[in-house]
């Protein structure tokens, strides 16, 4: 068997297709490094396999037209009669191409995973937990897909199979996203039975291992029915092909109810905090991200040498993680999870744990609101920095006008009064109250 297996790999289109995986998967991943936004999947093990599971909205047409194009390779070669008339049953003579296809796509999409391996290994601080299962599960959607290709393409060897499959299944997993975006964000339903994954996820969330069960159940039933089309001889077992998937989808159906939450949870060893144990003021950042600590200590410690004018001032500065619901204690200094990654510069990292006085930012979804909050922040982190603007970002010559005259109605107050309303905006902000109202210099409300 092993023997003829190799021999399929050599003369069908299985290696051409884990090829075809391999370089249209790894270009997926690169081409994010002309915009830097590789940090969707180098942080993490994790983030890299769910990332690979995304790309499964391009990758899984492909390997559904190259099993019908592999499939219709006997009426192509115009040995469709003389193979028939062979003593061997039918399906012992597709079997080899079939496990060849599983091959050849096994090792493209991991091949894919090596690509991206040497980036995450030098920046991954946390290698992120059940990442090996989300990698398996792909594996077993594009083998799925592989499979169903056969199967059609048996079931209809013409010229244009591959391509109306490969061009309509694009359509409809794309159409796919579309509808369960129109759904309860809080419940996504039907969208986890997609094989691939509609949105990324943080460094701090983990793919569940009920969500992973799930899906492998209904794969697995998906590449069960397209084995069974494929190597079927009679009409009476094509129509039993439906039984697997069926069965899979009925072993699924829990995840139809389950929460996002339950679905994406929060991994407890990724927001794990890692602490300096050098004697100075304590930082701490989440496991997730303890490869930036070296660089995190120095600013932070000025920013708690510059918060210490204020009244019960903070001792310690630790990284936020969103969505733990975990009141921040006056005795911290808190600072947004993105601002870790999103400047290179002390100075400005400094400026960044100012704003707000040593709170995350918290808001609701009023635009209006939620401007306010920014810029009543900026100014809180310019009066604690000693100029302004603190360094950060410019921005636009009407925004940075609001800013100045928020800056000079606040610094036109005495002394004293300047500090009270810095130290209401961080009041303001360890319960998540409304920090553009405790400044109140000009936020318009």
């Amino acid at each position: 068997m092993s023997g003829i297996v190799g021999i399929e790999l050599r003369r069908s289109s299985a290696l051409l297709a884990g090829a075809g995986t391999a370089v249209l998967g790894a270009a997926g991943l690169y081409v994010l490094a002309f915009t830097g936004q590789t940090g969707l999947w180098d942080q993490q093990w994790n983030l890299l396999a769910a990332f690979q599971r995304i790309m499964l909205v391009v990758l899984w047409p492909l390997a559904l037209a190259a099993g019908a194009w592999q499939a219709g390779r006997d009426r192509r070669s115009r040995i469709e009669e003389l193979l028939g008339s062979t003593p061997a049953p039918g399906w012992r003579r597709l079997r080899p191409s079939a496990l060849a296809a599983a091959l050849g796509l096994t090792v493209g999409y991991l091949l894919v995973l090596a690509a991206g391996a040497p980036r995450v290994a030098t920046a991954a601080g946390y290698p992120g937990s059940g990442w090996w299962a989300v990698t398996a599960v792909g594996v077993l959607a594009l083998v799925a897909a592989g499979f169903l290709g056969l199967g059609v393409g048996r079931l209809l060897p013409y010229a244009y199979t591959p391509a109306v499959l490969g061009a309509g299944s694009l359509a409809s997993l794309l159409a796919a996203i579309e509808a369960t975006k129109i759904g309860d964000a809080t419940k996504p339903g039907p969208a986890l039975l997609l094989p691939f994954f509609t949105s990324t996820l943080s460094e701090f969330q983990t793919v569940g291992g009920s969500v992973s069960a799930g899906q492998a159940w209904w794969l697995a039933g998906l590449v069960a029915g397209g084995l069974v089309l494929y190597l079927a001889t009679n009409r009476l077992v094509r129509v039993l092909a439906v039984v697997p998937p069926l069965l899979g989808l009925a072993l699924a159906t829990p995840l139809l109810t389950i929460t996002a939450e339950k679905a994406f949870p929060i991994d407890p060893a990724a927001v794990t905090e890692v602490c300096t144990t050098d004697g100075g003021p304590r930082v701490c950042v989440t496991a997730a991200h303890s490869r930036t600590l070296p660089t995190v200590v120095a600013p932070s410690r000025e920013a708690l040498r510059l918060l210490a004018k204020l009244p019960n001032a903070p001792a310690s500065v630790h990284e936020a993680v969103p969505g733990l619901g975990r009141p921040q204690p006056a005795s911290e200094a808190w600072v947004d999870a993105g601002n870790l990654s999103q400047t290179d510069d002390p100075a400005e990292l400094t400026a960044r744990i100012l704003a707000g006085a040593g709170t995350p930012l918290c808001t609701d979804d009023d635009e209006s609101a939620y401007l306010d909050v920014l810029r009543a922040r900026a100014v809180t982190a310019a009066w604690l920095y000693g100029r302004h603007p603190a360094p950060g970002p410019a921005f636009s010559a009407a925004e940075q006008n609001l800013r100045d005259k928020m800056w000079a109605t606040l610094v036109a107050w005495p002394a004293a009064e300047q500090e009270r309303r810095v130290a209401a905006v961080r009041t303001a902000g360890l319960t998540c109250g409304d920090q553009a109202a405790a400044l109140g210099a000009g936020a318009g409300r």
